[in-house]
């Protein structure tokens, strides 16, 4: 393992970091903002396929209890996370497309996205708990709380995809 770096070391590298990004017209830090919020939106995308997985066994069970107008919405919810989850994964993070460098985003924009995306995070954690009570209602066989729970992750999703595609208009701002 390396020593810590002494302060005056610290300091210089402080320096020459503000003199790059300065020489760079602030290149450096936007490509930080990048792999941070690419980072962010893998992590999002990493969960998003968990519940998937989680939600593709609760279906698989609500069929084999004969219950088809949950598994129904089981299928739709389904659909909508794999919508969701290619969304995010695809997603665009900071840079302009080949043929449109006119209109290059900014630092500023960048710094919004960023804060945007960690403000998603709130979404996931409701859906995550909402599939974890979905769960407890299948293994307690109650099918109208699970119909509940399939009707309230439905507009989880909803909401998180309609929040999604707010992000596209921030970016564009």
């Amino acid at each position: 393992m390396g020593t810590p770096p002494k302060p005056a070391e610290a300091a210089r590298k402080g320096i020459f970091d503000e003199l790059e990004n300065w020489l760079t017209s602030g290149y450096g830090k936007k490509e930080d903002l990048r792999a941070l919020d690419k980072a962010i939106r893998d992590q999002y995308y990493g969960s998003l396929v968990t519940l998937r997985h989680k939600w593709e066994k609760i279906y698989l069970q609500v069929i084999e209890a004969g219950q088809t107008a949950i598994a129904r919405g089981c299928k739709t919810t389904i659909q909508t996370m794999d919508h969701l989850a290619e969304s995010v994964n695809r997603a665009d993070y900071g840079y302009a497309p080949i043929f449109d460098r006119v209109e290059k985003i900014q630092g500023e924009t960048l710094q919004k996205m960023l804060d945007y995306d960690r403000g998603l995070d709130n979404g996931l954690l409701q859906l995550s708990q909402d599939v974890a009570n979905a769960e407890s209602a299948l293994k307690a066989s109650t099918w109208p709380v699970l119909n509940g729970f399939v009707d309230t992750i439905n507009e989880d999703l909803r909401s998180i995809e309609d929040d999604w595609s707010k992000r596209k208009q921030l970016m564009r701002s």
